[in-house]
């Protein structure tokens, strides 16, 4: 997804935030999508409602997809970025376990 590496970085950004809150503890998770919806909100300053409704809705799937996928995974990403190797994008991710 994403049209330039820019909305790329952007994309890969919100997929780590929704990592790592889904990594959070379960009665926190709200207030911490809040707190992404307020940063992307306070970036994102011409977003209508339908755009952040779609953010938001976005952000809550994935959290449930990594829940779903990697249940006992509870490594955070703490960094991530895309790299142009050839032709093709990768995606190099460091990660860290706070427990």
């Amino acid at each position: 997804m994403g049209n330039s590496l820019e909305d790329k970085e952007s994309l890969l950004n919100a997929v780590c935030s929704a990592w790592n809150i889904a990594c959070g503890p379960t009665d926190k998770r709200t207030s911490q999508i809040d707190h992404y919806m307020r940063a992307y909100c306070e970036f994102n300053p011409n977003a209508d409602e339908a755009e952040i409704a779609g953010v938001r809705s976005n952000i809550e799937k994935l959290i449930e997809k990594k829940i779903q996928m990697f249940p006992a995974e509870q490594r955070q990403i703490v960094g991530a970025h895309i790299v142009r190797s050839g032709d093709k994008d990768r995606i190099e991710v460091v990660s860290a376990s706070f427990q």
